[in-house]
């Protein structure tokens, strides 16, 4: 789509109806708007800018801004089901305000580029007041003269006025044009999907949920973000009665030389030995206190994770793919914890690629494309 709008601008050059350029090519701008999230027109307008910039110069890439912010909105407002008046009032309303605000900013900013252009509108003005004069119009030449100059002088008031005019007819064009062209891609390709709730949104709904949750789907699908998104809204980690983050490599969790020491690092007022002890045991790691962390094996290192934030009474318990780096036995021991800490009333999350893991859910949720 970036690609077409670029193409509106270089086969511009070749036409005599350049001015239509803003019109053909914000229509691609139009049906990314209809069937795609904002994020897609943001990217194709920054690709289209890159392109049509290197291809064709400063002038070329502010079209480009016209077209996507025109199309973008209007093709938005179609998705929305919005009547031909709000498009028009929307469109004109934001895009000329950010197209004239740009457009003044930067004059006024490069002062020599401002010289430059007025002097050339100067010129043009000159060359048709000349032909006028020449077929006996000069009394509309003395009548228009002084007005153009004093538009010329007052810059700053009449490009603004002069975007509007211009707005107003760019937006009704693209509106005429693009509405039958989006229409058409809808019954070639189908109706757009659903947009999927935001991962924000996502967090939101699992962060107070109860029980044991299993969170599914391929790998890169996303399910790591969900929970360090969960995990920044709920806060308190490490802490009792806070939040436990268990991860996928055990011996990255493991600081301390000692089973004892790591169970309560970080702690302010440390439990006494027999809840440490318990905690242990729960695990089954009952009577390794004083054992190495550098002796244990990768299983053990993850139920050691599992015993520390079971020490710490949490309210919340995100599992990262914890069961995916250790033997069968291992998995089923950590899950049966997992299960055990959602009994005792905490609130668990456990993400997992792995099927296997669904069956110890009270709820299972699988990330995928639309969901």
């Amino acid at each position: 789509m970036a690609d077409l709008a670029v193409l509106a601008v270089l086969l511009a050059r070749l036409s005599p109806f350049a001015g239509l350029t803003a019109v053909v090519g914000a229509v691609p701008f139009v049906v990314l708007g209809i069937r795609h999230r904002t994020r897609a027109i943001v990217v194709a307008f920054v690709v289209a800018v890159v392109l049509v910039f290197l291809l064709a110069g400063f002038n070329a890439a502010t079209q480009v801004l016209v077209m996507a912010v025109f199309g973008g909105l209007i093709g938005r407002g179609m998705q929305l089901g919005w009547s031909t008046r709000r498009l028009l009032t929307t469109a004109v309303g934001y895009g000329w305000v950010l197209v004239a605000s740009l457009t003044v900013g930067f004059l006024w900013v490069f002062a020599g580029l401002r010289e430059l252009n007025l002097d050339a509108l100067r010129v043009q003005w000159k060359g048709v007041a000349k032909g006028l004069d020449a077929i006996g119009l000069d009394s509309v030449v003395s009548f228009v003269d002084p007005r153009i100059e004093s538009m010329i002088d007052h810059w700053y008031l009449t490009v603004p006025v002069l975007q509007l005019a211009i707005s107003v007819f760019v937006a009704g064009m693209i509106i005429r044009v693009g509405r039958p062209v989006a229409a058409r891609v809808q019954r070639a390709f189908g109706e757009r999907p659903s947009p999927p709730p935001s991962v924000d949104a996502l967090a939101a709904r699992l962060a107070p949920a109860t029980g044991l949750t299993v969170i599914t789907g391929p790998n890169g699908i996303g399910k790591s973000t969900l929970l360090r998104v969960i995990a920044d809204r709920v806060g308190d980690r490490g802490r009792m009665g806070g939040t436990a983050i268990i991860g996928q490599r055990p011996e990255s969790q493991v600081v301390g030389v000692r089973v004892g020491d790591d169970l309560v690092w970080g702690l302010e007022a440390p439990p006494n030995d027999d809840d440490c002890s318990r905690a242990l045991e729960l695990v089954g790691l009952g009577g390794f206190e004083h054992r190495e962390t550098s002796s244990l094996s990768g299983g053990e290192l993850q139920r050691l994770a599992l015993a520390s934030a079971a020490l710490r009474r949490p309210a919340l318990v995100l599992s990262d793919e914890s069961t995916a780096m250790i033997d069968p036995h291992g998995r089923a021991t950590v899950l049966a914890i997992l299960r055990r800490l959602a009994d005792d009333g905490a609130t668990v999350i456990h993400v997992s690629h792995l099927d296997g893991d669904r069956a110890v859910g009270d709820r299972v949720i699988e990330l995928g494309p639309a969901t």
